[in-house]
């Protein structure tokens, strides 16, 4: 999970876009594609190291990029 996490903070410092897509083959090294709540574990995982899921599609994708502080009201 950290080897994924260090890819996910190098893409969001280096990359042209504020996000970073993880396709599905990396994916299923660490949540297979029958497991349950996946989508949950996954969004646990990008808490657990400072990102956010922004979009998840099982068998597609899943993009992450960081929380963005409030607009104060």
């Amino acid at each position: 999970m950290e080897t994924l996490a260090r890819r996910i903070e190098r893409e969001l410092q280096v990359g042209e876009w504020k996000n970073c897509a993880v396709y599905e083959y990396e994916l299923r090294r660490l949540w297979p594609l029958n497991e349950t709540e996946r989508e949950a574990k996954i969004a646990h995982f990008a808490k657990e190291y400072g990102f956010r899921l922004r979009f998840y599609r099982k068998g597609m994708c899943a993009i992450f990029d960081r929380w963005r502080p409030s607009c104060p009201s």
